[in-house]
């Protein structure tokens, strides 16, 4: 087997880790830049950057948490939540985040003329 494939399939919780300090780096960043300007770009960057993170980490916990005793609890729309919601909170997130890039760049040509 490839080294690299072995490396990635083996050590997956140290790519998903990563992968989440990278998310909450980005969404401090994000904070930091909208408490800095006041822009409303890193507004949205920071939201969008906090969904990313709040779903990345759903999709890394369902499988701990989500048994068949608490589906039988949560009900059909319990379930229809559990299925929904992480592609959502990755869809809006990364919408937010190019968004508010997007914005911030506006804003800030619009400031400096």
């Amino acid at each position: 087997m490839n080294l690299s494939l072995d490396a990635i399939l083996n050590n997956g919780l140290l790519f998903d880790v990563c992968g989440l300090i990278g998310l909450s780096l980005i969404a401090l960043a994000a904070i930091k830049l909208a408490r800095r300007y006041r822009s409303w770009g890193g507004t949205m960057m920071a939201a969008g950057a906090i969904c990313l993170l709040i779903g990345r980490i759903f999709l890394l916990l369902a499988p701990h948490v989500i048994d068949d005793k608490f589906l039988y609890a949560a009900g059909p729309i319990g379930i229809g939540l559990t299925i929904a919601l992480p592609p959502l909170l990755l869809s809006f997130g990364l919408a937010g985040v190019v968004w508010g890039l997007w914005g911030h760049e506006r804003w800030l040509n619009e400031e400096s003329h």
